[in-house]
């Protein structure tokens, strides 16, 4: 399956934007560099590659990152929402996906004071899962 060819998926935004919040919130710090890049991110990147609904794939996404952080959830609980997602759905990752969600996610990492060591953590294990 081509990205092209992917339907708008709600949940599937819906957990892109809990992962986008993990990573993120991994040092237990929200910086207003982090929500910006990933604002950026789906602007350049997301949007071109679901152009049968930007907006609504954009909403979905910052959505959910903005009411896991209002919510005070975990960058752990979080992260592990996306991973139950993604075992359970794993045929709405193509490889293309895949790089697209590593690219974002570094990118978030890297927007506040490049990356830590709870950043780097969990994009190691977001690493291992899409390769298993």
């Amino acid at each position: 399956m081509t990205m092209e060819s992917t339907e708008i998926n709600t949940e599937l935004f819906e957990n892109l934007g809990k992962l986008f919040y993990a990573v993120a919130a991994a040092d237990r710090n929200l910086h207003e560099d982090e929500t910006l890049r990933l604002k950026r991110e789906i602007e350049k990147f997301w949007k071109p590659k679901f152009p049968e609904a930007p907006y609504s794939m954009a909403y979905y996404i910052w959505h959910a990152f903005e009411l896991a952080r209002r919510s005070d959830t975990t960058a752990e609980q979080a992260y592990e929402d996306f991973v139950v997602y993604f075992k359970q759905s794993t045929e709405e990752f193509p490889e293309e996906v895949k790089n697209l969600i590593l690219d974002t996610a570094n990118a978030i990492a890297k927007a506040y004071a490049d990356k830590n060591k709870s950043e780097l953590i969990l994009l190691a294990k977001l690493q291992l899962l899409f390769n298993n």
